[in-house]
């Protein structure tokens, strides 16, 4: 049912993907895009709240016999409003119009997705309980599901599950991924700073040498991190910034050093932030020097729910057969603050495989033909997910 209807929608799905495209709009800074989601929502005959978490849109619709005293169990659909500050180099008839910020992730596509679903749905009204789709800005911050979860995002729409996937280039083209648990990593924010007397690049021993206590630091905690936790578990620290010095014979008196850190278990990190700690001491000891470590948490691991990754699987199956749907895939190194919904509301989040460069590159291009498969897999699980003899199960 859903390709033949499809089959009438594409054009529209097609135009609706090249518009966002061509007006990329970044964190917090959705205006266009929420108004633009928002105007179809409402044409399609739902309930729409706007300004959530700052640009977040979020739309409900009913199933017969459901309203708002009287949801049923309700189902929620999670997409992402934001591009990435970026020039797009890919030559597309509806490129950006902005050199400076392009849709370089794929958002663009995952909102016209959930749009897609949102209208078939609402067309469709063979489900028994609530949906609701949520809009999210600023994701490619992690602090736009923040933003929404202040704003009462869950109080005020209240749901029993939410759903999110992501494209995947890599996998194959329409081919669906599931991890049975972590998803995506958690992700830190790192800063130390390595202070110092200088000292005249000729004299050395005169003052203490930051630069050699950073270097040292840096292979120390490199070294020590394969050998702290059991090989099979999975955690990353790298650093992307060292600044400090003034001259080339001048030992500096600061150093700091910016970095990241992912890892896929709260165990793993928690060892990760006590390796920093340490290496900090034995730097501090061997060169001389104070150092500095501050660890800010940015999102936490994603966790997906056994009990909704077996209702993708079983939806993702029906939609594109056994042959094409991964089950326990393994969890990416990238991180979602889709985590802060997750942690708070059963969750589940899938990849959808498509052909081309890996997201964040310039020349990454979104694959349109994808949409159906995800629009569809929203639809059947919203159809699944909501009927009253789930919820009977769940109340009994």
């Amino acid at each position: 049912m859903f390709d033949t209807w499809y089959d009438t929608q594409r054009d529209m799905s097609l135009a609706w993907l090249q518009d966002l495209h061509a007006h990329p709009e970044t964190g917090f800074e959705e205006v266009r895009t929420a108004a633009f989601v928002a105007a179809r929502l409402t044409d399609f005959g739902y309930e729409v709240a706007t300004g959530i978490g700052g640009t977040g849109v979020v739309g409900t619709l009913h199933g017969p016999g459901a309203s708002a005293s009287a949801p049923g169990r309700c189902i929620a659909f999670r997409a992402e409003l934001d591009a990435l500050p970026m020039e797009e180099k890919a030559n597309l008839p509806y490129r950006s119009q902005d050199a400076a910020r392009f849709h370089g992730c794929g958002h663009d596509g995952h909102t016209v997705t959930a749009l897609t679903a949102a209208a078939y749905l609402a067309q469709h009204r063979d489900f028994d309980g609530t949906i609701r789709f949520i809009f999210q800005p600023a994701e490619e911050l992690l602090t736009g599901a923040r933003a929404m979860l202040a704003d009462g995002l869950f109080e005020r729409f209240p749901c029993d599950e939410v759903y999110a996937l992501h494209n995947l280039p890599g996998l194959p083209k329409g081919a669906v991924a599931i991890p049975s648990t972590s998803a995506l990593a958690s992700a830190d924010n790192i800063d130390v700073t390595i202070r110092a007397n200088g000292a005249h690049g000729a004299m050395p021993h005169t003052g203490e040498d930051a630069m050699l206590a950073a270097a040292s630091f840096l292979t120390s905690v490199q070294q020590a991190a394969t050998r702290v936790f059991d090989a099979r578990d999975t955690g990353v620290i790298s650093f992307g910034t060292l600044t400090g010095g003034t001259a080339r014979n001048i030992l500096p008196e600061e150093i700091r050093l910016e970095g990241t850190m992912r890892t896929t278990a709260t165990t793993v990190r928690d060892r990760l932030v006590g390796l920093l700690s340490d290496t900090a001491r034995a730097t501090e000891t061997i060169f001389g020097v104070t150092v500095t470590v501050s660890v800010e948490k940015v999102a936490p691991v994603t966790m997906n729910h056994p009990a909704v990754v077996a209702a993708v699987v079983t939806s993702a199956t029906r939609i594109v057969g056994a042959e094409k749907v991964i089950e326990n895939a393994r969890s990416l190194m990238a991180s979602e603050d889709f985590s802060e919904f997750s942690a708070r509301v059963p969750g589940a989040y899938f990849f959808v495989g498509q052909q081309g460069r890996a997201p964040h590159h310039p020349e990454y291009v979104f694959d349109p033909e994808i949409i159906p498969v995800g629009a569809a897999i929203i639809a059947d699980l919203a159809r699944t997910r909501t009927s009253r003899s789930l919820n009977a199960r769940a109340n009994t």
